[in-house]
């Protein structure tokens, strides 16, 4: 038989597993409204260079044979990245819209 009907759930499981309840949804009006969260990715970046960094020069003193000199690579193109990473930071935060004050009252609607 292809397609079975399926066969009504076992007592015992269900004393296991309960059914979860499915809760409604808030309406939209009473969702509060969340605010993204600040961080401070410069930092995160540089720390993330800081560990590229610290792999490129151990790999440097320590020169891995010649069919992983590509590990070394790597770790200059992490440096890139964290290079950009910085570069495209800084730029979007210089160019974002200032804050409102914490206390100002908000015009969402």
């Amino acid at each position: 038989m292809l397609f079975a009907a399926p066969r009504p759930a076992s007592p015992r499981l269900e004393r296991v597993n309960p059914p979860q309840r499915r809760e409604q949804p808030a309406e939209p009006s009473q969702r509060p409204v969340l605010q993204p969260l600040r961080t401070n990715d410069t930092r995160t970046i540089q720390v993330g260079m800081g560990l590229w960094a610290a792999a490129l020069v151990v790999l440097v003193i320590v020169q891995p044979g010649a069919d992983h000199r590509w590990w070394i690579w790597t770790c200059v193109a992490g440096l890139a990245g964290g290079v950009f990473g910085l570069w495209y930071v800084r730029r979007r935060d210089r160019h974002a819209p200032e804050d409102p004050p914490d206390d100002a009252p908000s015009t969402a609607g």
